[in-house]
């Protein structure tokens, strides 16, 4: 328990809130029919994405803290802990001065719809949000963070770099960036009354989709990292294994959102849209995140069967032969 700070308590009630948050609603939208009201997982789902990672990082972070075995130090862990709860109170703070209702993209400014009404929930996940950043802060600051060295579990075996975990994260970052940063994911025609087709990315049209994508990536990524310096906490065929699961989550969510778009059921409510065609984006981070399944497959069956020879080698009895002089070796 020393190494856990009062800061790093502090931050753990802000997660507390931050949680609580998330089953609230955040807005009404103001109308004649006496309004319209919103949570925050379909109000602002960027917004409620970086709330609950924050208060997911703050966990791990006193979960690991209490456990005596971290991969990074205290002061990192602090650190950590800070920057995704700044994150998630700029981009709330941010959803607070400028609602989403009315605009659909970043650059809308004041011509977002500002007739809403904020209610208890944003202000609840804002306290928490600012909680996490400054119990961050003052943990990575603390005495208790700067005696608490990084004593990570790493497997006892290492292969370092294989062809096969190389495909497999390379086929995770294509899973994110062909879909949700540069190239188009839909064409859509029709979109609540628009006369004329437009081109959507998946980062603001699957949002939910796109982080889930984005953290299942950098946890691949991290993994694969790790492998290459020979710090894998993971068995080469467990490390495998994990890498598939999250290819095939990935390849999944990504299938679901190609089969349904999300036009017709925009902010949680049916929304009259016409042809949605689904453009090279999607395929591409589609196609990747199977690749990257299969890739990492390989490498769990492979070094699994080569764990299970080597364990059958070393349990085997040794068997005795007869020299020409007739001892026996």
């Amino acid at each position: 328990m020393q190494r856990i700070s009062i800061w790093l308590w502090l931050a753990v009630g802000g997660a507390a809130l931050q949680l609580s948050a998330l089953g609230s609603n955040f807005y009404v939208i103001n109308g004649k029919d006496g309004g319209t009201t919103k949570d925050a997982w379909l109000g602002i789902p960027h917004a409620s994405d970086l709330i609950l990672a924050s208060a997911v990082v703050t966990v791990v972070a006193l979960t690991l803290s209490a456990r005596g075995r971290s991969p990074v130090s205290g002061r990192t862990l602090g650190t950590a802990v800070a920057v995704v709860g700044g994150l998630a109170t700029a981009q709330l703070a941010y959803r607070m001065v400028v609602p989403p209702f009315g605009c659909l993209t970043y650059d809308c400014g004041a011509t977002a719809k500002s007739d809403v009404t904020l209610l208890a929930g944003i202000w609840i996940g804002l306290i928490g949000c600012a909680l996490a950043l400054i119990g961050g802060l003052g943990h990575a600051l603390s005495a208790a963070a700067s005696r608490t060295p990084a004593t990570p579990d790493v497997a006892d075996r290492q292969t370092g770099m294989t062809p096969w975990l190389g495909l497999a994260g390379l086929g995770l970052v294509v899973s994110f960036v062909g879909p949700f940063t540069f190239l188009d994911a839909y064409r859509v025609e029709g979109f609540m009354g628009s006369s004329s087709a437009a081109t959507w990315g998946g980062w603001l049209s699957a949002p939910h989709t796109s982080s889930l994508v984005l953290v299942a990536m950098i946890v691949g990524v991290t993994l694969v990292v790790a492998a290459a310096r020979r710090r894998s906490l993971l068995s080469p065929s467990a490390l495998g294994a994990t890498l598939a699961v999250l290819g095939f989550v990935i390849a999944s969510r990504e299938l679901f959102r190609m089969l349904q778009p999300p036009f017709s059921s925009a902010g949680g409510q049916d929304t009259a849209v016409g042809t949605v065609t689904v453009l090279a984006g999607f395929w591409i981070g589609f196609v990747a995140a199977v690749v990257a399944c299969v890739a990492a497959t390989i490498q769990a069956v492979l070094y699994y069967r080569e764990s299970v020879s080597d364990e059958a080698a070393t349990t085997s009895p040794t068997q005795g032969t007869t020299t020409s002089t007739g001892a026996a070796t």
